[in-house]
């Protein structure tokens, strides 16, 4: 499923990333255990494990089920792009919600997130 930027949230992920960039500069300059611009590592290789997991199992004729599956994959996309730490930034639950409605109003997403479910189902 292609995920296409949003025009309501990009400001919102960009002011997230800013502040999260700041922190961990000052923590990392603070701790003078690693250069300030070397970033912390991430693991790679889990999202599309974790986003299986999530969708397996998804009733896509339900949309209830629909709605909380979309919400906790976009939520996994966001803290596997931008770190666990992006949950200590101040508008985080703002974004997230944005993020949910924006797509959620959009057909093209809607159909496209279906499919992503039936192919990891099938």
């Amino acid at each position: 499923m292609p995920i296409d930027r949003t025009h309501l949230a990009s400001p919102l992920i960009a002011a997230a990333r800013a502040e999260l960039a700041q922190r961990g500069v000052r923590t990392q300059v603070n701790a003078g255990s690693r250069p300030a611009t070397q970033a912390p590592a991430r693991p790679t290789g889990n999202l599309r494990t974790v986003v299986a997991a999530i969708l397996r199992g998804v009733d896509v004729d339900d949309p209830v089920a629909m709605r909380s599956a979309r919400r906790r994959v976009i939520r996994a996309v966001l803290l596997a792009e931008l770190g666990a730490e992006l949950r200590e930034y101040s508008q985080w639950q703002p974004m997230l919600d944005s993020l949910v409605e924006s797509l959620e109003a959009n057909e093209v997403h809607r159909d496209s997130f279906s499919s992503l479910i039936k192919s990891v189902t099938a």
